[in-house]
């Protein structure tokens, strides 16, 4: 078999090159004749990679977890080792960095769909096998007859601009016309750039930056989640800018111009300092990051991937967007159909969609008539066989949270400690609800844990309080982990959420746990929503999460009555006390929204410096009239405050989240004055002086 693959090997590969298309081929026998087949292709495709274990000496190889370095490389040919284990995200990840002609090996043990134990996920890729277009050689058999890929579309790459641009297909060309737009036209009216991996969209960024700098003194700035993530930016504006001076790390200068990289969690600080800013991978920067640089400059190009590897698209789309419409509407919005590296309808890109779920949709449904709504829960056998309800729950997933990522989809029917429960309506899935079992510790391993000496994989709640509260009892027992929730954005507010925690805490309490709990990225709605179904606050991470850009909440609900006296009062009481010490430093700078939702604690006490009343009312007084400074009454108006706040008189203004501001987070008059937009001290102190004068005497 081995004598003839050669061949087989040189027709792949002359009618991909020719097609401008990239294919998958299946290698299914034992790891040693698999590496000799992969040593064949390598004589054929000069840049070659083996991602995972036992490469062979003569290979580059990538081990799994280090699989995203290779973003923005090129790749002729890359071989998966999934004899020890499979991992979507490097599927993923690796796809789009094989170039047009092309091939993907996944190397699988002999009869591993047979196998009886083989996994949900495996058994859904073994499914996908039958795809006419996948390449099968099996170690049992003959090889197949070669069958060239036969596709309707003309060649892609048929179109070249002049120079300097050289943009390889007019929808680029467009692109760049659109970003130069952004930064010489109409202030305020920035650009979203979309597309697929491998549409030129970074290159579109570098081109359309050396033009500006070739016909202008510009200072641009480029941000995204590292620099290897934006390196095509820069190579492409460096192909352009022939003079160009490379001796300063991550910047190029040329005739008074300048590209800089920016890292995303300085961009907000520095943004001011240039003339134009491009952010590149934008759906994997923190929301609150692309908010506040709407805030902080008036010529920004936002460029994502839709379906990239991270399913992040397109919840960037909906979420993102939607600050958008508000704070700067009169935005664009351009989209890069037309692919470069690959042909339109690529074999392997279309493989990799339907496996992984790239390209898995929601459903459309808008409004309830009178039909039943049920809530259920699924299988994983369910969830292999049904492609649709798959489809609709990981769409929804991936609409509602911007992390999910094919690794999760795996996850989902791979691992026995998930469960999931749907909310339909007919055939419509219109929310979902995850849950994880955690916990039931021995006590020597929570006491390890509680020491730092052990960390389990997994068990994030349970670990969370007996680790960073010091609550072993927590880890002892068992609980179940709410990992993700989600709701048909269109039916939001019409009780279903709340009707899916309700079916989620019935199920926990069948199966005998003594608690749920859940972990979200802490924002006023998210907030309010988990208080009004009961759960409460017992840890607010110290750290933003730097993916959401949001701190990280735990929350609680517990069934068992032997948890309030083993651990749960001790944890709640401590987060209250925790929140009110942390409040002038860790959290200075938590929205004041969230910082008195969070405040309003059932646990929470007022300040008390035990200064008597008749004194603290002379001190406010004075403060109002004029006679007092804010620095000689602080202390009088914090305990005030601190009171009003759990006060059933206490209403939500602007006014009350200036004062929260500045007199419980003691955040910097200069803070205060950009963020409420007053035009000086004078004017901030005179509202406070109203504030408390009406509210505080």
């Amino acid at each position: 078999m081995l004598s003839l693959l050669p061949t087989f090997i040189s027709q792949l590969h002359a009618d991909s090159l020719a097609a401008n298309c990239r294919r998958l081929v299946i290698v299914e026998g034992d790891l040693h004749w698999a590496t000799q087949i992969t040593q064949l292709f390598s004589e054929h495709y000069s840049a070659m990679l083996w991602a995972g274990e036992n490469a062979p000496e003569s290979m580059l190889q990538c081990l799994f977890k280090t699989a995203k370095k290779w973003l923005g490389q090129e790749t002729d040919c890359i071989a998966i080792n999934a004899h020890h284990g499979i991992d979507a995200n490097v599927i993923g990840a690796l796809s789009g960095t094989i170039k047009g002609g092309g091939v993907m090996l996944l190397l699988l043990p002999l009869g591993w769909k047979s196998d009886a134990n083989i996994s949900p996920f495996m058994k859904r890729l073994s499914l996908l096998c039958s795809d006419p277009d996948v390449i099968i050689l099996c170690q049992e058999t003959s090889i197949p007859v070669f069958k060239p890929w036969i596709h309707q579309s003309h060649k892609n790459v048929d179109f070249t601009s002049s120079a300097p641009r050289f943009c390889l297909t007019q929808q680029q060309e467009h692109a760049v016309d659109a970003i130069i737009k952004v930064a010489v036209g109409h202030r305020k009216r920035p650009l979203v750039l979309s597309a697929d991996r491998g549409r030129g969209k970074s290159s579109a960024l570098g081109i359309a930056a050396a033009e500006l700098m070739l016909t202008r003194k510009m200072k641009i700035a480029v941000t995204s989640p590292s620099f290897a993530c934006a390196s095509t930016v820069f190579s492409q504006a460096q192909q352009r800018l022939v003079d160009a001076d490379i001796s300063q790390p991550h910047r190029l200068l040329c005739q008074g111009s300048e590209l800089h990289f920016i890292a995303q969690d300085v961009i907000c600080d520095v943004a001011d300092n240039y003339d134009f800013v491009l952010v590149d991978e934008a759906a994997a920067i923190p929301g609150d990051t692309l908010i506040a640089l709407l805030n902080r400059h008036n010529r920004l190009v936002f460029a994502t991937t839709i379906h990239g590897y991270e399913g992040t698209g397109r919840g960037f789309e909906i979420k993102f967007k939607q600050a958008l419409n508000k704070i700067m509407p009169q935005w664009k919005a351009l989209h890069i159909e037309q692919p470069i590296r690959w042909q339109v309808k690529d074999p392997l890109e279309q493989w990799i969609f339907n496996a992984l779920l790239l390209n898995a949709e929601h459903s459309t449904i808008e409004t309830l008539s009178d039909v039943t709504i049920s809530y259920d829960l699924v299988t994983k056998a369910e969830l292999v066989a049904n492609k649709n309800l798959l489809s609709q729950i990981v769409g929804l997933l991936i609409h509602a949270h911007y992390q999910t990522s094919p690794n999760d989809v795996q996850q989902l029917l791979d691992d026995a400690s998930q469960h999931i429960l749907v909310a339909c309506s007919e055939h419509h899935v219109i929310g979902c609800c995850l849950l994880v079992k955690e916990g039931g510790f021995d006590d020597d391993l929570a006491q390890a844990v509680m020491l730092g000496q052990r960390r389990m994989k997994g068990h994030l709640l349970a670990q969370s309080i007996t680790a960073h509260l010091g609550l072993k009892a927590a880890a002892k027992q068992s609980c179940y982990r709410i990992l993700r929730i989600a709701v048909l954005p269109a039916l939001h507010r019409k009780g279903i959420g709340h009707q899916l925690l309700s079916c989620a805490e019935k199920y926990a309490l069948s199966c005998g746990v003594d608690y749920i709990g859940t972990s979200f990225g802490a924002s006023d709605e998210l907030v309010n929503f988990w208080h009004n179904a009961g759960f409460t606050p017992i840890r607010l991470g110290i750290n933003k999460d730097a993916a959401s850009g949001l701190h990280s909440l735990l929350c609680v609900k517990v069934f068992n009555p032997h948890c309030y006296d083993a651990w749960f009062n001790d944890a709640a009481l401590l987060f209250s006390a925790s929140f009110s010490a942390q409040r002038v430093e860790q959290f200075q700078q938590l929205a004041p929204e969230l910082f008195l939702r969070l405040y309003r604690n059932k646990k929470s006490h007022s300040i008390d410096y035990q200064l008597p009343e008749p004194f603290i009312q002379s001190q406010l007084k004075g403060f109002c009239v004029g006679a007092l400074g804010y620095d000689y009454v602080v202390a009088s108006i914090e305990t005030r405050l601190s009171s009003y706040l759990l006060s059933d008189d206490c209403t939500r203004n602007a006014e009350l989240f200036f004062a929260i501001a500045k007199v419980m987070q003691r955040q910097a008059w200069t803070d205060v004055i950009f963020t409420f937009k007053f035009t000086g001290r004078k004017q901030a102190e005179n509202i406070l002086r109203q504030f408390v004068s009406e509210n505080l005497i």
